[in-house]
């Protein structure tokens, strides 16, 4: 019986075949274009960093700086549409261009006919002691050949007044009278500091590090409180960054704020760009999305504009009636644009997955659900609500569930795996365009390995370019960071265990957690598939808290470090369920350190903490102390689990034989998660249903490719897989069943021939079926 149930997160205390791009169509869109031939926009001007041709003498600006600023000048003309700047961050990364930039004019033409710009402005900068030298042209993209205008100005290098030279540079390359335009342009400070800080702010966007252009944006506006575009640039970095920390959450409310006296100072575009990161800082989020969809109909080519329509959309979590049936509940932002918009904006600037670093492994496939059981929630009358995405038509719909009904049964609407599948082919397309763009980035083959992943292409095959196994491989390989590596590794061993190549599952598994310092997160699964579950409470770190259940109300649970820790111990132990007594001493632990707590919270804490351990280990070890019959929950399993303590045999029998018949004879599918299937088996064979429990413990386990990415990250997952194959080798066994009996001891035998003392005499037994199965 599924259960929707929420993941602890954030909540602790005390201290988560390649398309060349190059190739791209100028709307974004990977080739083949719709159209050939099709005129550039000669209203679009793409500026590119300047050369730095000359001059050590340290400078505020260096080349890109300078092009930012003549941008900026620009941006005050309404007529002027300029290259997106996220696009240009994208097209220079992906040829390796970095500073001091020395951009060949044939590159510039390439880059301004990808993004569809009929304008090209390059130029360069001399530095002589307190002086930069500019010179600037003009181009037809289209052509190529001498430049339309031409410019030269001079600049004092150390003052902060220097953005009025940028604006009269730019009105000298389009031949304009200054005054038509709108806003400040590039004079947007005098303060030397402020200008270095900003300066500084943008090399760290051009280089995807949104923490230290948090930082340096953060410093410009401390300088000049009156600096616009610092404004808007921290706070387009706090939006892509997620920044969760109190300092954001102080920017953010500085910038709603002041937003409505900074637009005078800026161009009509970065002007609804701020007013949009206003709604969105205000949670105002359909009036975020509407600021979007105006910046879409000015360019579509927007990145910025296409991933804020999807944030704004995803971020909506207000629950409201479904219009068209009143007793249905929706969710008012709309996932489809969502998930469409996401799509969008990645293939139109890969690069950006840069700046999620490690967390784009696992954020893009949430962002996109591409996985089974992700779900969404929401709020109604300030009450939780979740739901499973499905398909209507060809659109993906949620049709939320109050959480305590959530947490009773199975939500999965019947259409769900259709969602999940269409979601993985945009993954799919997203991941490709980002390792053909840089395939020299561990972080697109990861990406693309997950991808691989979700369609079933694990382990390398004849006619198949791409495996998921050899994609972490590379990332590996291409990695510097040691516990990233060691993750990578533990991917791998996913990749190997799913496709049933145990061997060498074990192999690398064991020499991964032999030679991982304690603790490292996200391998303490690993130890636990080769039956190590003392080596894993050691492995454990801080980090792997996220994969401790909310209460199973799914209200929310605030529950400090040591609890947490303590809790996630008892999982591991539970999860084997062996040995007892440190499935009871992490018990007894876990009820000292909440004896503090009264009332609801204590309740909460003690499900979120003390409900899964004792669901696990219920066949083992008997009713443990969290086995109870009211609220909160129980869930559905702990409430057949309390009825066979209590003499409810025929109340079991009669709800596991009404579930059965609605789900085909058994109470797993091939994408069931392992504790699930296993505690229902166990269940099943308690009233004497050996054959649906056979059948519910060979779906999952005969469709090994589709366990769950989370496999080692939620401690039961991994677990339970080996008490499942320990499970149905036995029954095999007992059957005459010798082929099924083999083949599933044979597996525990390989993968835990090195497992820890308390398990040596279930390998034993297996070894015994083997001898006797032949």
């Amino acid at each position: 019986m599924t259960v929707a149930r929420a993941l602890v997160s954030g909540l602790l205390l005390l201290a988560a075949a390649p398309v060349a791009l190059s190739a791209q169509c100028p709307d974004g869109s990977p080739p083949p274009c719709a159209r050939r031939g099709v005129p550039l926009d000669t209203s679009r001007y793409l500026i590119l960093p300047f050369a730095h041709r000359e001059g050590g003498q340290a400078t505020p600006l260096d080349g890109a700086g300078c092009a930012e600023l003549l941008a900026e000048a620009f941006a005050r003309w309404a007529e002027i549409r300029l290259a997106d700047k996220t696009r240009i961050y994208d097209a220079l990364a992906r040829r390796g261009a970095r500073v001091p930039f020395r951009i060949p004019f044939d590159t510039g033409l390439a880059i301004a006919r990808q993004l569809g710009a009929g304008r090209l402005v390059m130029g360069q900068l001399w530095s002589f002691g307190d002086t930069l030298r500019l010179t600037a042209g003009l181009y037809d993209a289209t052509r190529g050949g001498a430049p339309l205008r031409e410019a030269t100005t001079r600049v004092p290098a150390n003052e902060g007044g220097m953005g009025a030279t940028f604006n009269a540079l730019a009105d000298s390359l389009l031949g304009a009278d200054a005054g038509a335009a709108r806003g400040a342009g590039a004079e947007q400070t005098r303060s030397l500091r402020a200008l270095r800080a900003y300066a500084a702010g943008e090399r760290a966007m051009r280089s995807w590090d949104l923490t230290t252009a948090t930082r340096e944006f953060r410093t410009a506006v401390a300088a000049d409180s009156e600096f616009a575009h610092a404004y808007l640039e921290l706070g387009q970095a706090l939006l892509w960054a997620t920044d969760s920390a109190q300092e954001a959450a102080r920017d953010r409310a500085v910038i709603a704020r002041r937003a409505s006296t900074l637009l005078g100072k800026l161009g009509g575009a970065d002007a609804i760009l701020l007013l949009a990161q206003q709604a969105m800082f205000e949670r105002r989020w359909q009036d975020a999305c509407a600021r979007y969809r105006e910046m879409l109909l000015v360019d579509s080519t927007s990145f910025a504009a296409w991933y804020g329509l999807a944030e704004c959309n995803a971020v909506d979590r207000m629950v409201i009636r479904y219009p068209r049936d009143t007793t249905r509940f929706t969710f008012r932002g709309s996932y489809e644009t969502a998930v469409q918009a996401y799509r969008r904006a990645l293939l139109l600037a890969p690069a950006f997955n840069l700046a999620l670093e490690r967390r784009a492994i696992d954020r893009l496939p949430r962002l996109l659900l591409t996985e089974r059981w992700y779900w969404r929630d929401g709020l109604f009358d300030g009450a939780a609500y979740y739901g499973f995405p499905e398909l209507d038509t060809d659109t993906m719909a949620f049709y939320p569930v109050p959480g305590a009904v959530a947490g009773q049964g199975d939500i999965e609407p019947p259409t769900h795996l259709a969602a999940v599948a269409r979601n993985r082919r945009i993954l799919m397309d997203i991941a490709t365009s980002f390792a053909g763009a840089f395939p020299d980035e561990p972080g697109a083959h990861r990406i693309r390995a997950r991808s691989l992943e979700s369609v079933g292409k694990l382990l390398p095959a004849v006619a198949e370019p791409h495996s998921a196994l050899v994609e972490f491989g590379e990332a590996q390989r291409l990695e510097r960071q040691p516990g990233q590596r060691a993750r990578d590794a533990a991917d791998r061993v996913r990749m190997l265990l799913k496709g049933s190549d145990f061997s060498g599952a074990r192999r690398l598994g064991d020499s991964l957690v032999r030679a991982a310092p304690r603790p490292t997160a996200g391998l303490a699964g690993v130890a636990l598939l080769l039956g190590r579950p003392a080596l894993a409470a050691q492995l454990l770190a801080t980090d792997d808290t996220v994969g401790l259940h909310a209460s199973v109300d799914n209200q929310p649970a605030t529950i400090r470090l040591p609890a947490a820790q303590a809790g996630l111990r008892l999982l591991a132990y539970a999860a084997l369920a062996a040995p007892r007594e440190s499935v009871t001493a992490y018990e007894r632990r876990v009820e000292d350190l909440l004896a503090g707590l009264s009332g609801p919270a204590k309740a909460r804490s003690r499900s979120a903490l003390l409900d899964a351990p004792a669901v696990l280990v219920f066949d083992v070890m008997g009713q443990r102390p969290a086995h109870r019959s009211g609220p909160p929950g129980p869930d559905w399993l702990m409430t057949m689990q309390w009825n066979l303590s209590h003499g409810g045999d025929t109340i079991v029998r009669a709800a596991l034989d009404s579930e059965a018949r609605v789900r085909g004879g058994r109470l797993a599918t091939g994408e069931s998660t392992p504790d699930d299937a296993y505690v229902s088996a166990s269940l099943l064979l308690a009233v004497g249903d050996t054959a649906t429990a056979i059948r519910t413990l060979d779906a999952p386990l005969d469709s090994l490719e589709a366990l769950h990415t989370w496999v080692f990250q939620y401690l039961p997952l991994a677990g339970c897989l080996m008490r499942m194959m320990v499970l149905r080798a036995d029954l095999a066994m007992a059957r005459g069943e010798s082929l099924a009996a083999r083949h599933w001891a044979s597996a525990v035998v390989t993968l835990w021939s090195g497992a820890e003392p308390a398990f040596k005499p279930v390998v034993m037994d297996m070894k015994r079926i083997l001898e006797s199965a032949r």
